[in-house]
């Protein structure tokens, strides 16, 4: 789970047993993790530059994780809309280089963008890499060839802005391509609508901000383009958070049952890690609000946890998702 603000697995494990532990040494944590010294110095080094760790001589114990969390969740919003404003520039200086230039081409309309996208996939051989986000030019049905693709074994990472999953259906549809094998991420205010074939190819899309003005795309070759691209994706990506939905056919469970956790259960857990309000997960789920937070309010009990912070936590260090 703290994989999404930037934390390695060692700094991970080494956070959730301080918070729900005693303060150790460096010593003592890299036996208890079976661990390199260096490694777990080297870990709780970035764990204290985080705010997540302080030290107190040579012993190493948790900090609040309400006020650490917010600090790390500002400071990684911070350095991705750093990001954003570095791509744009990079974007603005290309669309003024030379039009011959035949590492970047300029598509223009829906149709046109929608035609070169599809092109533009079923040359994929070995991974796609992928970033969605609103608005959307065509229903969610309209993309059988990543489904297509996916069952001759090409990989799918794929990292979803939030305010997509707020559409009516998109956890069905998101569901169906988890399913077949996609790896998807959740992250607040994806920059814009990407795609990038086995890193040598990007298809970089952009909505119009004026109605009179067509929406437009730059397919960019070349390795030079391709690393600012896939470097993008990878920063956004680790930031991420993971998104575990049961597959589209499967029958939900009775939301009633005691059984913990029920595929119900992880798929309201899941889109609730992405930051989706309560209402917006009972939607996606067709199930009331009533039952999401009666789910909720059981899993805590079952849990022990007083907050829905520290379920979070529960989830994380018992692997529930």
């Amino acid at each position: 789970m703290l994989s999404a603000f930037g934390l390695t697995e060692l700094e991970e494990k080494i956070y959730l047993a301080l918070v729900g532990g005693r303060p150790g040494t460096a010593t003592e944590l890299a036996q208890r993790f079976a661990a390199d010294s260096g490694e777990v110095v080297a870990a709780l080094d970035a764990l204290t530059r985080h705010g997540l760790v302080r030290l107190v001589g040579d012993q190493a114990a948790a900090t609040s994780p309400d006020l650490a969390i917010d600090s790390l969740l500002t400071q990684r919003i911070r350095e991705l809309q750093e990001a954003r404003i570095d791509l744009r520039e990079w974007l603005r200086q290309q669309r003024t280089a030379d039009p011959a230039d035949p590492g970047v081409q300029m598509v223009v309309g829906v149709s046109a963008i929608l035609q070169t996208f599809d092109q533009f996939l079923r040359g994929a051989e070995e991974e796609v890499l992928g970033f969605e986000r609103p608005p959307y030019a065509a229903d969610f049905s309209d993309n059988p060839a990543e489904l297509e693709l996916l069952g001759r074994g090409v990989r799918f990472r794929v990292v979803y802005d939030r305010r997509g999953l707020e559409r009516p259906g998109a956890s069905t549809h998101i569901g169906r391509f988890i399913a077949a094998g996609e790896q998807a991420r959740v992250a607040t205010d994806v920059p814009a609508k990407l795609a990038v074939a086995d890193r040598r190819m990007g298809l970089l899309s952009f909505p119009s901000r004026d109605d009179t003005v067509e929406p437009w795309a730059l397919v960019v070759r070349g390795a030079t383009w391709v690393e600012v691209l896939v470097a993008l994706f990878t920063e956004i990506w680790e930031r991420a958070t993971p998104l575990r939905l049961a597959p589209a056919t499967t029958v939900l469970d009775d939301a009633d049952r005691w059984t913990v956790p029920t595929p119900t259960d992880r798929q309201i857990l899941s889109l609730l890690m992405t930051g989706l309000p309560d209402k917006a997960v009972a939607s996606q789920l067709g199930i009331s609000l009533r039952t999401v937070q009666r789910r909720l309010r059981q899993l805590m009990d079952v849990s022990g946890s007083a907050t829905r912070m520290q379920l979070g936590w529960f989830v994380a260090r018992n692997n529930w998702l």
